[in-house]
């Protein structure tokens, strides 16, 4: 089997897979939150309150698609808006305790689903799966430069 051949079982593979792991995880964890605003809970919690426009650069989204999924984390308890005291025009968006304990019931979830995709499979296998997505990450990485783009 030549190596163009042995990329193109991979695609085919690898689509499929792609497919059915969306598939299996949007059922799994949309129920909760939506991939995008556990981003942003992620976001918040590991790095505190945070300005729309920084929040937005650091997720590769625009202001607005960050506005529209703050307002449906709002609404539901699971942030809050702050103005700065120093600046009233300043305002941060904040994770709630509520937020905290969805985006906990949101990873445990995430650990589950993960755990059962790979069950069976030997630590070594893990192992050589994990390299071999670092590696691709950085020949996908490579020619770009830190950008969104």
């Amino acid at each position: 089997m030549t190596r163009r051949d042995r990329l193109t079982d991979f695609e085919e593979l690898y689509m499929e897979v792609q497919r059915k792991v969306s598939a299996e995880w949007h059922k799994r964890l949309d129920p909760l939150i939506s991939a995008s605003q556990a981003l942003i809970l992620r976001k918040l919690d590991k790095s505190g309150p945070q300005k729309i426009t920084i929040l937005a650069d650091g997720l590769c989204i625009t202001p607005g698609a960050v506005t529209s999924l703050s307002d449906k984390l709002i609404s539901s308890g699971y942030a809050i808006r702050k103005r700065d005291t120093k600046d009233r025009r300043v305002v941060y968006l904040e994770i709630t305790d509520p937020g905290r304990e969805l985006l906990n019931q949101y990873r445990a979830e995430v650990k589950s689903t993960v755990k059962d995709f790979f069950v069976g499979l030997p630590d070594e296998d893990i192992d050589h799966l994990i390299r071999i997505y670092q590696m691709v990450l950085r020949n996908i990485d490579k020619p770009k430069e830190e950008s969104c783009e």
